[in-house]
């Protein structure tokens, strides 16, 4: 009767399908293998994201005690991370590994029809990129690359609502994820899809509008408004820089896959549709405006990846082996760069890999617990060594802050002259300021 209704293959061919294939065992070994590699590596503690993560989860609050210029969504994940598990650089690391890894994750899921061989190939593709474009790292960019897929996806299934939430979730992460929703917008109105817009643009803004509020309850809604809207404006003069044709090169050889399968791919292929993938990638792209680093594309990887997977999974006499020459020869060289130009020591840059500066940090330890500390230095200082700075209000000396908002260079000048404040610079030449030096660094108490 079962074969009578063609109810037969149905039900046996699940069964008949390789153990290997059902469970699909390359999906963790995948990941795995994604870990081990990261965690070998160095990963990148930026201390404009740790070191106010860190004074946050101490209890001072984000933009009137805190001037960052970053949306607060990673800000408040590692604060929270800090103050549950602990100041320390496994921390910095998991929450760094945590939003590519997901999205590799995701990138496995559209993978998974693929054969092994293009799903291999795939999941280098996107590692690499993500190593050589500097996206082991503790920033923005690289946490919101698991938001980009879902991004995709809701849209190419006409779910605004939730494509605007999620874009609205990367805005909150860095403001200039806003450029995904230009793009998005952008392409609704090239295709006369006008209906959809205000659904999107809606919930998209609905994130920054609720912390907007959330800080105004707490009486730093002024300040949450100025220095994650209008600070950043006044900073673009002294970040506004020229994309260096290597930066350009690069970019165009990992999307050229993506690109061809754009043009290639049949409406209704693909439930996850190509033209979306491009669009959410062009968005995450101009994120790099203005600094043109690769770390500010890093969201944009996942999209890239999937576009390459499709492309090598076409037919054609000379399209296959084409695209897997293009997928592989980027994954190969780039990653031969990788392999030269990366120190495998699983130390946290800024945090830990300088010998110089862990003796500063042990130094500092037999100061007084209740001292503040005022640090004219790059790395995480603060964090390292669970101190505050004085007056409870912090801003980063080196991170091209307008000093004249709010008086902050005038008020962290005046509060770290106090009497028992710890003074740490780094010394240049000779001086008669009777400070203490250690290696490159001195330390003078008030």
């Amino acid at each position: 009767m079962l074969e009578r209704a063609g109810l037969t293959e149905a039900i046996d061919r699940p069964l008949s399908r390789p153990l290997s294939e059902r469970l699909d065992l390359f999906f963790p070994a995948a990941l795995i293998v994604h870990l081990l590699v990261i965690l070998a590596g160095r990963t990148v503690a930026w201390p404009e994201v740790t070191t106010p993560a860190y004074l946050a989860s101490r209890g001072m609050l984000l933009y009137r005690d805190i001037k960052v210029v970053h949306t607060p969504g990673l800000l408040a994940v590692l604060a929270f991370c800090f103050r549950v598990f602990g100041v320390s650089g496994d921390v910095v690391r998991g929450v760094a590994a945590l939003g590519p890894l997901i999205a590799h994750a995701f990138v496995l899921r559209e993978t998974r029809p693929f054969t092994l061989p293009v799903r291999i190939l795939t999941s280098a593709f996107f590692l690499v990129l993500l190593l050589d474009w500097d996206g082991n790292a503790i920033w923005p960019t690289v946490f919101m690359s698991a938001l980009a897929l879902p991004i995709a996806s809701a849209l190419s299934r006409g779910r605004f609502a939730a494509a605007g939430r999620a874009i609205g979730a990367a805005i909150l992460i860095k403001q200039t994820a806003a450029y995904v929703l230009l793009a998005c917008v952008g392409w609704l109105l090239v295709k006369k899809s006008f209906r959809k817009i205000p659904p999107l643009v809606l919930w998209a803004s609905l994130p920054y509008t609720a912390t907007a509020c959330f800080f105004a309850l707490l009486g730093a809604g002024e300040f949450f408004l100025k220095w994650t809207l209008y600070v950043p404006f006044v900073m673009k003069g002294n970040i506004d820089i020229q994309p260096v044709p290597a930066f350009l090169l690069l970019l165009l050889a990992a999307a050229l896959p993506l690109v061809i399968e754009t043009w290639l791919e049949k409406p209704g292929e693909y439930a996850t549709q190509a033209s979306w993938l491009i669009v959410v990638a062009l968005g995450f792209v101009l994120m790099a405006y203005p600094r043109y680093g690769l770390i500010q594309t890093v969201a944009c990887i996942p999209c890239l990846a999937v576009g390459a997977a499709r492309l090598m999974s076409r037919v054609g006499r000379w399209l296959k082996p084409f695209s897997y020459a293009l997928v592989a020869s980027v994954t190969l060289t780039r990653g031969a760069v990788v392999l030269a130009g990366q120190t495998w020591d699983s130390r946290v840059v800024f945090w830990n890999d300088d010998p110089a500066f862990n003796r500063l940090v042990d130094r500092l330890e037999a100061f007084p617990r209740d001292s503040p500390l005022w640090a004219q230095i790059w790395p995480n200082v603060l964090p390292r060594t669970r101190r505050l700075p004085p007056g409870r209000i912090y801003y980063h000396p080196w991170a091209m802050l307008p000093s004249e908002v709010d008086s902050i260079g005038e008020r962290t000048t005046r509060e770290s002259l106090r009497p028992g404040a710890i003074y740490v610079f780094i010394r240049y030449g000779p001086s008669d300021d009777h400070a203490e030096r250690v290696g490159p660094f001195a330390i003078l108490q008030r």
